[in-house]
C-alpha cells in the first residue's frame, strides 16, 4: 500500500479527491467486496483546447466536469461511490463503483457500459449548455472506458488501478474500432446492393421485354456484383493480414520488372486520363527477397491511387533507389495533395480524405491499409509526404531479407 496514502488531498479546480490520496480507501473496499467497478473519463483534446482558449477557460471546464460527475451520486450511481481526478490540473476522472448496480452480486460489462454511456451523454449535454459561458467553439471530446478491478493480495492497489486503466482504454478502443468498422462495411455494402435490387426489381416488373434496356441493366447488375466481390475480397485479405495468417512465398526478384509489369497493367487507365508514368531507377540495384504477388498488390494500390488523384495531362514519377541496406520505392503524383492533418490516418481501414461524388477518386478506403500491412509483414516501412497543391509522394522500403525465419 502506498506510503503517501495518509490523508485525502483535494484538487483545487474540481474539489474532487486526487487519485493518489485515496488508494487506502480503494484497497479497503477491495478487501471487503473482492471487486470494484472502474470507469474513466478523459478529455482527450484538453491540451489542445488549453493552447487555443487559454488556461482559465479550461480550468473552468475541468471544474464543470468534476461537479457534474459528483452530482450524479444518488442518480446514476450510489452516494458511497467515489469520484476522483487523476491529479492536480489533469483532465481525466475516475469513478469507483463499490457495489454492483441493480443489487447484483457481480459487476456486468453491460451495466458498466450503460453507466459510462449515460455519464458521457450527461457531460456532453452540460458542456453544450455552458458553451456561451466558455465560448469554446470546438467539440469537447471524451475518451471513456470501463472494467472491473478484482482484489489481488499479491499486487498493490496502485498497480491494480494502473492495469485497470490500461485494460479499460484497450477495451474502449476495440469497441470504437468495431462500431466504426460495422458502420463502414454496412455503408459500403448498401450502395451496390441497392443498385442490384433496384435494377433486378425493374427487370422482373417487365423491363426484360426491351432487349437493349435489359442488356444494359444486366450489365449494371454484373458490375455492381463485381464491386461487391472486390470489397469482400479486400476485407478478407485485410483480416488475414492483420491476423498474420497470410502465407508468403519469398523469392529473389528484380523490383524494376515488378514495377514495369504493374505499369503495363495500369497503362490503359493512365492513357485514358492522358497521364504519363515516368520511371527513375538507380543503376545496379540488388534483387529483393519478397513475395512477388503481394509486392505487386502494394504497387497496384499505390500507382493506381496516384493515377486517380492526378490531374489530366500530368505525370507520375516512380523512383527506386538503394539506401544503406534497404531498397526504397517512391511514387509521386502532381495532384491536389493531402492536408497535413490527414497524413497520419490515411493508412487506416476505410479512411478517405474526401468523399468524391464524381466517382473518379471514390474508393473503398482499404487499399492503403492493405499496402501498409504487406510492407510491414516484409519488415519494411511505408509513409507519405504531401503539400496541398503540390502532389503527394508515397515511399516504402524493402529490407534485404525477411525479418523472421521462413521456410522457402
Amino acid at each position: 500500500m502506498s506510503k503517501a496514502d495518509s490523508k485525502t488531498v483535494y484538487d483545487e479546480f474540481t474539489n474532487l479527491p486526487i487519485l493518489s490520496s485515496v488508494y487506502k480507501k480503494i484497497d479497503t473496499q477491495l478487501k471487503k467486496r473482492d471487486e470494484v467497478g472502474f470507469l474513466y473519463f478523459d478529455i482527450s483534446n484538453f491540451r489542445w483546447l488549453e493552447e487555443k482558449y487559454g488556461h482559465g477557460k479550461c480550468r473552468e471546464l475541468l471544474k464543470l466536469v468534476g461537479n457534474t460527475l459528483e452530482k450524479q451520486k444518488g442518480k446514476l450511481y450510489r452516494d458511497e461511490d467515489l469520484v476522483v481526478v487523476g491529479g492536480k490540473g489533469l483532465a481525466y476522472f475516475i469513478l469507483f463503483l463499490f457495489s454492483p448496480p441493480r443489487r447484483k452480486e457481480k459487476f456486468a460489462n453491460h451495466d458498466l457500459k450503460l453507466i459510462s454511456t449515460r455519464i458521457k451523454q450527461k457531460l456532453k449535454h452540460i458542456i453544450d449548455e455552458h458553451n456561451d459561458v466558455f465560448m469554446i467553439d470546438e467539440e469537447v471530446d471524451f475518451h471513456t472506458g470501463y472494467t472491473v478491478i478484482k482484489e489481488d493480495p499479491f499486487m498493490e492497489v496502485e498497480r491494480l488501478i494502473y492495469e485497470a486503466g490500461r485494460e479499460a482504454g484497450f477495451k474502449a478502443q476495440l469497441e470504437e474500432i468495431m462500431v466504426q468498422f460495422i458502420a463502414n462495411v454496412s455503408h459500403e455494402l448498401r450502395t451496390p446492393l441497392t443498385s442490384i435490387k433496384g435494377y433486378a426489381e425493374t427487370l422482373l416488373d417487365g423491363a426484360m421485354t426491351d432487349a437493349g434496356l435489359c442488356h444494359r441493366w444486366l450489365q449494371i447488375i454484373y458490375d455492381e456484383s463485381q464491386r461487391l466481390e472486390r470489397l469482400i475480397n479486400d476485407l478478407l485479405d485485410l483480416s488475414m493480414l492483420e491476423a498474420e495468417q497470410v502465407e508468403l512465398h519469398y523469392k529473389s526478384v528484380d523490383i524494376r520488372k515488378v514495377i514495369d509489369h504493374v505499369i503495363f497493367i495500369l497503362h490503359p487507365l493512365a492513357a485514358k486520363e492522358n497521364i504519363g508514368i515516368e520511371t527513375d531507377y538507380q543503376k545496379d540495384l540488388p534483387l529483393v527477397f519478397v513475395d512477388e504477388d503481394r509486392m505487386k498488390q502494394v504497387l497496384l494500390n499505390l500507382i493506381h491511387n496516384a493515377v486517380k488523384y492526378s490531374p489530366e495531362g500530368s505525370s507520375i514519377t516512380i523512383e527506386v533507389s538503394q539506401m544503406e541496406r534497404e531498397t526504397q520505392v517512391s511514387i509521386t503524383d502532381r495532384g491536389t495533395g493531402i492536408p497535413q492533418s490527414h497524413l497520419n490516418r490515411i493508412f487506416e481501414r476505410f479512411y478517405r480524405v474526401e468523399k468524391d461524388k464524381t466517382g473518379k477518386t471514390g474508393g473503398r478506403g482499404l487499399g492503403l491499409s492493405i499496402a501498409r500491412h504487406i510492407v510491414e509483414i516484409h519488415g519494411g516501412t511505408i509513409g507519405a509526404t504531401s503539400k496541398p497543391g503540390n502532389g503527394t509522394t508515397f515511399r516504402f522500403t524493402i529490407p534485404p531479407e525477411p525479418i523472421f525465419p521462413i521456410d522457402i
